[in-house]
């Protein structure tokens, strides 16, 4: 058995992964999805002044052919990363699977040399680069540095699957069968929609497009001004369907009683009016792409969830027969990193 099991979704929203060590007792490891290119001089005097000592995962930098990422906590709240979310999701992989590896060395002493057995999720768009990721990750994991400590570890076995892959099986009855099947699963994200259809139990057909949650945060950021974007996608998970103001209030900055309306008001309007477009968008893509000689469509992610009411009211004309719920996650800002609401 590998000394490291591991299995990462390198999400937009999140850096998300399962692991277990030398004894099968799974854990949760959560990171910010950013990642950001620093010179060595500003981590160093990161390092010099900072005060107090946080979780490896929150204060995470890695060195690799002399390039200096910080990724996670330390990316978004350092140096202001963006999300780069025009990147494919298997270029910043890299560094986050570096970044989470030597995060989880760290808290648990897990030596230089040991093994590791990866697991990684990528869209259906990005699948077929998985052998050179296999690649890259073998590479780098062999050799790179963790907050300035040299790190080394073998990669045991690799497996990557298209996101939505892993779903398939949940819910379902022993010695059930998807042979006679076409199946359909539909996976709505922060970054991408992708649909994967299983024929008689293989995987046959599948499609991507950049129609992920964001599209819908930008709408908003779009008819607003000067809104944090990760409050703005707190905000609006709590908002819900009806978009309730007060789930709204922490986003107005205006200390002014009228104008602190006004500015609730047009926040309000703008995620209505950014729901409405992006559910026409979504579901008429759904329609255009989902083959209606599924037998069985499964809609799972964090954007399916926040469209649960629109997607349960498609049953009445679809074969839609269940939801997995994987969540959207937005983190406290007056909280530790380590703690998250899924909403």
């Amino acid at each position: 058995m590998a000394d490291l099991t591991l299995g990462v979704d390198p999400g937009g929203s999140g850096l998300k992964g399962f692991f277990t060590l030398d004894t099968f007792k799974p854990e949760l490891i959560l990171m910010e999805p950013e990642v950001a290119v620093v010179p060595l001089h500003s981590l160093e005097a990161y390092e010099q002044t900072k005060i107090g000592n946080s979780s490896p995962e929150n204060n995470a930098w890695i060195e690799y052919k002399g390039q200096h990422q910080a990724v996670g906590f330390l990316a978004r709240k350092r140096f202001y990363a963006d999300l780069q979310l025009q990147k494919r999701k298997f270029e910043l992989a890299l560094p986050k699977v570096l970044a989470m590896v030597g995060a989880i060395a760290e808290k648990h002493e897990l030596p230089n040399g040991s093994t590791i057995k990866l697991g990684i999720l990528l869209p259906w768009g990005e699948y077929q680069d998985r052998d050179l990721f296999k690649t890259l990750v073998t590479e780098a994991l062999a050799n790179y540095k963790f907050r300035g400590q040299p790190k080394s570890f073998l990669v045991e076995s690799f497996i990557c699957l298209p996101e939505g892959g892993g779903v398939l099986s949940r819910g379902r009855p022993p010695g059930s069968s998807l042979k006679d099947q076409t199946v359909a699963v539909v996976m709505l994200g922060y970054r991408d929609a992708s649909i994967l259809l299983v024929e008689r139990g293989e995987m046959s057909v599948g499609r991507t497009e950049s129609l992920g949650f964001a599209k819908m945060v930008d709408r908003v950021k779009s008819q607003t001004s000067a809104l944090d974007q990760h409050k703005l996608v707190t905000a609006m998970c709590k908002a819900g369907k009806n978009v309730s103001g007060k789930a709204l209030e922490s986003l107005v900055v205006s200390l002014d009683s009228a104008y602190k309306s006004h500015e609730l008001s047009t926040i309000r309007k703008a995620i209505s009016n950014a729901r409405e477009e992006y559910w026409m968008m979504l579901s008429q893509w759904l329609k255009l792409h989902v083959t209606r000689s599924a037998d069985e469509i499964i809609a799972a992610g964090g954007t399916a969830n926040f469209f649960r009411s629109e997607l349960n009211g498609t049953k009445k004309s679809s074969k839609l027969c269940s939801i997995m719920i994987t969540g959207i996650y937005a983190i406290n800002e007056s909280r530790s990193s380590s703690d998250r609401d899924f909403l």
